[in-house]
C-alpha cells in the first residue's frame, strides 16, 4: 500500500510464453480512499539491451545501446475519481510472432516485462511490475529445417558430416554421420566434436564477443573405420540460450569437428546451427 492508500498488482496464470501466444491476466487495484486519477494503464515492454566497459580505474568508460522491439500503451481505466473499493481489470496482448527469445549473456540481454500504473497526480503513483520469459514457438524451429552436409577442406584428411537437420532443440540429442577420408600416412588419435555457443554484442560505438564450448564428446580412433561412416550422438544440455539476432547483438552455435593430428594442425570442419529452448 503506498501513501495514498492504494496497492497495485498483476495476477498472470504464469510467468513463461512462447513467441505468438496470447498473454491474458488481470490488474487488481486496491484504494482505501477516494481518488483522483489521470487513468490505469499497462505497459508492455520487450527491450534488448548492451553493455560493455572499456578501460580500468578512472579511465574507465560504459558503453550501452537498447531497442524496444515491443512497446505498448494499453488503457485499462480513464481520467476520473475513483470511489474505495477493489477492482478487478482484466488485459489481453498478443506476443509478437517475431519476438526476440528471453537472454542474459556478459554483454546482452533481451528482457520482458508488463507494468501496471495507476496515475494519481501530486501523489506518488501505484505501479507494479512483473517479468515475462518468452522462447520461440516449438511448432515453428522445424519450419525450414533442412539437410545439412559439410567437409573440411585441403588436399589431405578430410572429414565428410551429414546432419538430419539444422534447426535443434535444448534438451536433444544431437545426432550426426561422419566419414573420414583420405588419412593416408596421417596418424589421427582420435575425432572431437563440440558444441561452440558465441555472442556478439555492441554498445554504442564498441563491439565485444566470446565463445564458449557448451558440449564436447571425444571419439577415438578405435572406434572408427576410415572410408565408413560412423554415427554419434551429442547432447544438447537443458540450460544452453536460445540462437537470436537483434539489433545490437546476437547468439549463434556452430557445430565444430576436428581431427587431432599428430605432429600436424588439427582438421576442421564446421557449420552453423540454430538451438532454441
Amino acid at each position: 500500500m503506498d501513501p495514498t492508500g492504494n496497492a497495485i498488482h498483476i495476477e498472470l496464470p504464469r510467468s513463461s510464453y512462447f513467441t505468438g501466444d496470447v498473454v491474458s491476466g488481470v490488474v487488481v487495484l486496491e484504494t482505501t480512499r477516494e481518488t483522483s486519477t489521470r487513468g490505469l494503464t499497462l505497459d508492455v515492454l520487450g527491450r534488448e539491451s548492451t553493455e560493455i566497459e572499456r578501460g580500468s580505474g578512472d579511465d574507465r568508460r560504459t558503453y550501452r545501446s537498447r531497442s524496444d522491439h515491443v512497446a505498448w500503451r494499453v488503457p485499462l481505466a480513464p481520467e476520473g475519481v475513483v470511489a474505495p473499493g477493489v477492482y478487478r481489470y482484466p488485459f489481453e496482448f498478443q506476443i509478437p510472432v517475431d519476438a526476440l527469445p528471453s537472454y542474459a549473456g556478459t554483454h546482452a540481454k533481451v528482457e520482458y516485462s508488463v507494468t501496471a500504473r495507476f496515475d494519481v497526480p501530486w501523489w506518488p503513483d501505484a505501479v507494479f511490475t512483473l517479468p515475462l520469459f518468452v522462447y520461440f514457438a516449438r511448432e515453428s524451429i522445424r519450419t525450414f529445417s533442412r539437410p545439412v552436409r559439410f567437409r573440411s577442406g585441403g588436399g589431405g584428411p578430410e572429414i565428410y558430416v551429414e546432419l538430419d537437420g539444422d534447426r535443434f532443440f535444448a534438451r536433444e540429442i544431437l545426432g550426426c554421420r561422419i566419414t573420414l577420408l583420405r588419412t593416408g600416412e596421417h596418424r589421427i588419435r582420435r575425432v572431437y566434436v563440440r558444441l561452440v555457443g558465441g555472442e556478439w554484442a555492441r554498445a554504442d560505438s564498441v563491439e565485444e564477443s566470446g565463445m564458449r564450448v557448451i558440449s564436447q564428446i571425444d571419439i577415438p580412433m578405435a572406434a572408427v573405420r576410415i572410408g565408413e561412416p560412423f554415427t554419434f550422438e551429442l547432447p544438447i544440455p537443458a540450460d544452453v540460450p536460445s540462437s537470436y539476432r537483434g539489433r545490437y547483438s546476437y547468439y549463434s552455435y556452430v557445430l565444430r569437428l576436428g581431427l587431432d593430428v599428430a605432429w600436424a594442425s588439427d582438421i576442421v570442419a564446421e557449420t552453423p546451427i540454430v538451438i532454441v529452448q
